[in-house]
């Protein structure tokens, strides 16, 4: 399976950042979260894309739960270090938050990021994305509690810096 494949090729890497990368070691773990993100995205209420870079996985962009009530949603993405610094997730959020704000008619996105992660909290700042605040000892990962750094972004804030 190509997705238990990605993940075992750069599982160090991800582990560093990713919770869940050490609960997925089989293709039956994959095959299970493929199916509950299936059936997600078949009940309307979460996006889970692989993002391909000349044909090859890359790594995933996601709003692993879309808030139809609250008109809100939030990013998740991940990206093999091989292809860091070519702007593809910044290419990738762009079009998913012109889909969630034009298509899908949502007013809020958020993207939680660990403190110590520059590299993903570089986006949220790129795009325009506001800082809010930082959620204390929030974020357990590899047997430690982290800080989360917590920005958003609303649909009218999008509208004036992309005039559309």
């Amino acid at each position: 399976m190509l997705l238990n494949y990605f993940v075992d090729k750069n599982r160090v890497f991800l582990r560093e950042w990713i919770p869940w990368v050490d609960s997925k070691k089989t293709v039956e773990d994959f095959q299970s979260s493929i199916e509950k993100w299936g059936n997600k995205y078949i009940s309307n209420t979460a996006i889970n894309n692989g993002i391909f870079f000349k044909g090859e996985l890359v790594g995933m962009v996601a709003f692993p739960e879309i808030d139809w009530k609250g008109k809100k949603t939030s990013f998740g993405y991940w990206l093999s270090p091989d292809f860091e610094g070519k702007g593809i997730v910044v290419r990738c959020v762009k079009k998913l938050t012109n889909y969630a704000f034009k298509t899908l008619n949502l007013n809020r996105i958020e993207i939680s990021c660990a403190e110590d992660n520059l590299r993903s909290r570089a986006l949220p700042e790129k795009l325009g994305f506001i800082k809010e605040g930082i959620l204390r000892d929030n974020y357990y990962l590899n047997g430690n509690l982290h800080n989360l750094i917590v920005y958003s972004l609303l649909k009218n804030d999008w509208e004036k810096a992309t005039d559309n």
